[in-house]
């Protein structure tokens, strides 16, 4: 029997931050090649990239849907990771949950190459400033859009519901509010302790750069630092805080590898951090 667990994530740190909450976790990163990956999921990586690949694409044209940003295994599970760049990819969410739905029997007389298997989908989102609920209902709606099932209305946040012989669960990350807030919030606390001189040197000079020359006439300032824009480009204080310590340590690289791999982020950090236990053992609910 092989577990298969589709988490959805809106972009590049939280694929990042899950992936480090998981290794700590002891569940490694699983890369091997597409055809070797158990059915009918290696059919369902085929079949994307069959539809991804047009010729008459420009290369940075070509979008896969279904392939996962990280794949990741313990034991007969099997984890793959996405990022749907934002909370307005929805339908990207829903080609990914129908794909995954239209493997699964319903008819327990009916013969399915994903007999052997179970399945999971598991969403994080920010809460942001629209709150939980909002969060909530969206996800919702986007279920009941592909499923067509009265059960959505059950989905709750933290909690795993079964639909349809799928497990559902929904994850939102707040602030201290535990209502609004962002990943960021979560992250940049967890990156911050036993670092304190770091930060505040750090958060010194974005606030000195970004009211300088460089930023005159081309940024319009929110005081809550939440999205401001510099040259049409969306400009988010806490990312770039991110960054700017990032780079300290992992010098010209993304911040995706700096929360992968610098050492703000610590295993026994990780498992000493009340909301990391909350997210592995939400996880957790769905392993075998």
């Amino acid at each position: 029997m092989t577990n298969f667990i589709f988490i959805l994530t809106e972009g590049d740190h939280d694929v990042a931050f899950l992936y480090r909450i998981l290794k700590a976790n002891g569940i490694k990163t699983h890369n091997i090649a597409i055809k070797d990956y158990p059915e009918p999921i290696n059919k369902m990586f085929i079949k994307d990239l069959s539809f991804s690949v047009n010729e008459e694409l420009n290369i940075d044209a070509v979008n896969s849907i279904f392939l996962p940003h990280r794949v990741m295994r313990k034991d007969d599970n099997i984890l793959c990771i996405y990022k749907t760049v934002g909370d307005t990819q929805e339908e990207k969410r829903k080609k990914i949950v129908k794909t995954i739905d239209e493997f699964i029997p319903v008819d327990p007389d009916e013969i399915n190459v994903a007999d052997n298997s179970t399945f999971s989908m598991l969403f994080f989102f920010d809460a942001d400033k629209r709150g939980v609920n909002n969060r909530l209902a969206q996800v919702k709606d986007e279920l009941k859009a592909v499923l067509n099932d009265e059960s959505v209305k059950n989905v709750n946040n933290k909690e795993i519901i079964k639909i349809r012989n799928m497990n559902i669960g929904l994850f939102v990350f707040t602030g201290e509010d535990n209502n609004t807030g962002s990943l960021e919030d979560i992250l940049i606390a967890l990156m911050k302790k036993g670092n304190e001189d770091i930060f505040i040197e750090a958060e010194k000079f974005l606030d000195i750069h970004e009211k300088t020359a460089l930023f005159k006439d081309k940024i319009e300032y929110d005081v809550d630092k939440a999205k401001n824009k510099i040259n049409g480009e969306k400009y988010y204080y806490k990312k770039s805080l991110v960054g700017t310590v990032g780079q300290l340590q992992m010098s010209g690289k993304s911040n995706t590898v700096c929360i992968t791999d610098a050492d703000y982020l610590t295993d026994e950090k990780i498992k000493s951090e009340k909301v990391c236990n909350e997210i592995i053992s939400f996880i957790k609910k769905v392993m075998i």
